[in-house]
């Protein structure tokens, strides 16, 4: 009777340590590739400005001062803009083309 307690121990503590394996499907590839997007990276050089970040007119929130945003976005040609809050400047808008599994990285430095 001890030898099978101790077996069945065994087998739950087994199985215990394979649950966080079998909760997650190791072959999933999260990243903007496997989705067929690419990566807009956009930089705020700034050293005291907010900016609001532009792409296609569509604000997609805003970047604080020496901060870095990754935006993934579908294939195709896409207009972005950094327009500074609270009196700064921002960046003059600027044209890129998104390919699937590409990052395109902008710095802006304005003050």
């Amino acid at each position: 009777m001890k030898k099978l307690k101790l077996f069945l121990v065994v087998i739950i503590l087994m199985i215990i340590t394979m649950l966080p394996n079998l909760s997650c499907d190791p072959g999933a590839d999260n990243s903007p590739c496997s989705s067929g997007k690419g990566t807009l990276e956009l930089t705020n050089n700034s050293l005291l400005t907010v900016q609001t970040i532009m792409i296609n007119g569509v604000s997609y929130g805003t970047l604080d001062p020496g901060k870095e945003k990754s935006i993934d976005l579908s294939p195709g040609v896409y207009t972005w803009q950094l327009v500074g809050l609270a009196g700064g400047t921002g960046c003059s808008a600027a044209t890129v083309t998104i390919t699937e599994c590409d990052t395109q990285a902008f710095k802006c430095s304005a003050k």
